[in-house]
């Protein structure tokens, strides 16, 4: 089953759409659905990210504390080149 779905592009949007069907050899619907089909698994895809990335941390407690530690170095050295 098809939906028909009216879109308003600007004119410049709808260029850059026109000229990118051209380039693929494919319609203007067919270019869009594409871009849509890419955009949602692009979204889905970072959500999953965002959800392994909320469950599990990024770093253990060591490496943060090392990372910490470092960037600690990092200002004290540069703050001390000030003076």
């Amino acid at each position: 089953m098809t939906v028909q779905i009216a879109l308003r592009l600007d004119e410049g949007l709808a260029a850059t759409a026109r000229a990118a069907a051209a380039a693929d050899g494919t319609t203007v619907s067919e270019w869009i659905r594409e871009a849509i089909r890419k955009e949602a698994a692009l979204a889905t895809a970072l959500r999953a990210r965002a959800e392994e990335d909320a469950r599990a941390p990024l770093y253990s407690a060591e490496q943060e504390e090392a990372l910490l530690a470092d960037r600690q170095r990092r200002a004290v050295a540069a703050f001390a080149h000030r003076e």
